[in-house]
């Protein structure tokens, strides 16, 4: 690992070190509340949760409920997907978990993959050709996935007792081509799509992602802005061949749920499942317009308030 890595790593354990102190001491919706002011600059009202970002923070701290923990581990949650009856939309994988970088058995992988890890985002490492990879480089990328406990860097609990393993999934597109439709949904209906593209397919983390608002009409919503590199795309997307289904998959997926955003593709025809998403964003959806959090904050229903 580089330096400068090293000295990122470095920091972020600090920074949870402080984070975890701050629950200790003054409570876990004090250190979110902390955790949101310094890195997005925003405010959460948790005592009174109105908007979207207030109810899901809200949520995620307080009122999840039906195992969230089982269906944000990327591997459990395929099970859940299966129960549900959707088994057909779940990518082929090659292998079983493993919880050591050196347990990887490429052999086993086709020349194209993706390996994930179970318990946290930005952990996907993209091979597009087996014979010119670095194992190595590999290995030591899934090492590093494996040491870090997501969660405690961003206050989000439900990611704290996902054991950490890393798995091997097929490619089923090119990353640069591939849309990814996030679909929101509230209280067991789909209320929005952030449709993204044009991520970098580049081993290891992509740099950048076009994003597109739609309603569940495929009219397109005002409503997303600039941070960070990430915001509004140019042009459009075509409306999925299969956005019908797509919403009555995640109809199915998110019915035992106050708020989950439902990861869906699709290719040559058919539908792939992403995963289920309970924080997006850390719960904070900083490229979403305060009007879009107030209105949609407004449709949701906190069932065990």
């Amino acid at each position: 690992m580089s330096g400068k890595a090293n000295l990122y790593k470095m920091l972020q354990k600090t920074y949870g070190l402080m984070l975890g102190c701050a629950e200790a001491c003054f409570g876990i919706d004090f250190a979110k509340k902390l955790d949101v002011r310094l890195r997005f600059g925003k405010r959460l009202d948790l005592r009174n949760p109105q908007n979207l970002a207030d109810k899901v923070s809200y949520i995620s701290l307080h009122a999840l409920a039906n195992d969230p923990v089982r269906c944000t581990d990327k591997w459990e949650a395929r099970g859940y997907v299966a129960e549900k009856g959707l088994e057909h939309i779940l990518i082929p994988v090659h292998g079983m978990p493993v919880s050591s970088a050196e347990e990887l058995d490429f052999s086993q992988f086709p020349n194209q993959f993706v390996l994930k890890a179970t318990h946290g985002c930005r952990m996907n490492y993209i091979c597009l050709d087996k014979e010119q990879m670095d194992p190595a480089a590999c290995r030591e990328a899934v090492r590093q996935w494996l040491n870090t406990t997501y969660g405690t860097y961003s206050v989000e609990p439900h990611y704290r007792n996902i054991p950490h393993r890393a798995y091997c999934e097929t490619y089923i597109g090119e990353a640069g081509q591939l849309v990814d439709y996030k679909i929101h949904c509230l209280n067991g209906e789909p209320s929005f799509i952030l449709a993204c593209r044009a991520r970098s397919a580049v081993e290891g983390k992509g740099s950048s992602v076009a994003m597109y608002l739609y309603d569940t009409q495929w009219n397109p919503i005002d409503g997303l802005q600039n941070y960070r590199g990430h915001g509004p795309g140019e042009g459009s997307i075509s409306k999925p061949e299969k956005l019908e289904e797509m919403l009555s998959i995640a109809r199915k997926l998110s019915e035992d749920f106050d708020f989950v955003r439902v990861d869906l593709y699709e290719t040559d025809g058919r539908i792939w499942f992403g995963e289920l998403t309970f924080t997006p964003a850390n719960g904070v959806f900083p490229s979403y317009k305060q009007e879009l959090l107030e209105r949609e904050g407004k449709k949701l229903i906190i069932s065990n308030k």
